[in-house]
């Protein structure tokens, strides 16, 4: 699957360091060089989920001619990386300092989205922007963070206050790697693909549907057949922004303590029940799409996070945060399963009620 709307190669790979080439073929496409100078930073949870996982990948470096520049920097995941006033983001940047990474070279990123953030923010600041080929490892990751055009990491308790564009240079996705999250993370990754199909494409949402069950139950075909499709919608349509402001405010208000996935499904039902409240979206609609979410594990997160709706003027301050981002209130609201269009003053009494139904 190449470009489409992207300006960079996007490919699936199965077992990405082991007889496939993709890997190799592309660094030395991104670096000019028959033998690719990288860092590579991993995720801590991965490194420690995947036995053997050093020496496969020492393996393949050196049966593809690829230079390792130091030693692989390994990063917990997670939000708190995102959250430790540039502490892990400092350290990317001492490494590609230290290893004399340049223009030339490339880092790979291998992780979650908060990985796939911090290190294109760190690389994005040395020397005008060092080269980044994204890897997700997460469900999430695979279908939505690996594709943003920019990075980002929170201050003073802002979620993503600071972000600086960075288009990554190929995205590569081996979708074995998520057998290595923990449940929730695995559930809540679903989240992103209904969200794109709600506001973008009935028929992924019949897939997502189709295989809801047996992507609860964590079956790596239902995974990869949700991730191939919800990627293959992406690059044709584009993103979507349905639900952000609601997703990046719940977050903020739990410490970070409710993980974006969750977040972002939580978010999804918010706005389509604002949608029936204000008329927009059919009750049947708004129904599939709870539901849907609900069978696949994706609202596992709601009960721990109901204490979040005991202040909806707190949530609806997301909408004047998201006015900061953006420059106006204008959000998506949903017309149907597979249609949203633009409203740009979003009715804020309704969005109260539809906060109190949650």
């Amino acid at each position: 699957m190449q470009k489409n709307c992207c300006q960079y190669p996007v490919e699936f790979v199965e077992d990405i360091f082991g007889e496939s080439s993709v890997l190799a073929d592309t660094l030395k496409k991104v670096t000019g060089s028959d033998k690719p100078r990288i860092l590579l930073v991993a995720d801590m949870n991965v490194v420690h989920h995947i036995d053997g996982i050093g020496t496969k990948i020492g393996k393949y470096i050196n049966e593809h001619n690829i230079s390792l520049a130091g030693s692989p920097v390994v990063l917990a995941g997670s939000e708190k990386i995102k959250t430790d006033k540039l502490q892990s983001a400092l350290r990317v940047v001492s490494a590609i300092l230290d290893t004399k990474l340049g223009v030339a070279d490339c880092v790979v990123a291998l992780g979650g989205g908060a990985i796939l953030d911090v290190v294109g923010y760190a690389a994005s600041q040395v020397r005008g922007g060092i080269s980044v080929v994204r890897v997700p490892t997460t469900p999430a990751a695979m279908m939505d963070a690996a594709f943003a055009e920019y990075s980002a990491v929170d201050s003073d308790n802002v979620k993503d206050a600071l972000r600086v564009a960075n288009i990554p240079k190929a995205v590569l996705i081996d979708t074995s790697f998520a057998n290595t999250v923990l449940e929730g993370v695995w559930r809540a990754g679903i989240g992103e693909a209904v969200r794109l199909a709600a506001a973008c494409d009935s028929s992924l949402m019949k897939k997502i549907i189709k295989h809801a069950e047996a992507y609860r139950n964590r079956e790596p075909k239902a995974l990869e057949e949700i991730v191939k499709t919800t990627v293959a919608t992406r690059l044709k349509k584009g993103a979507t922004s349905l639900g952000l402001w609601c997703a990046m405010r719940l977050e903020s208000m739990s410490g970070y303590k409710l993980p974006h996935g969750y977040a972002v499904s939580i978010a999804i039902c918010i706005e389509a029940l604002y949608a029936k409240e204000i008329g927009m979206l059919k009750e049947a609609d708004c129904n599939t799409i709870t539901n849907t979410l609900m069978v696949c594990g994706a609202l596992d997160g709601l009960g721990p996070s109901k204490y979040l709706f005991g202040k909806p003027d707190s949530i609806m301050l997301g909408l004047d945060a998201w006015r900061l981002v953006t420059g106006s209130e204008a959000i998506e609201v949903l017309t149907g399963i597979g249609k949203s269009k633009g409203a740009e003053t979003p009715d804020r009494d309704a969005m109260i009620r539809a906060l109190n139904m949650i």
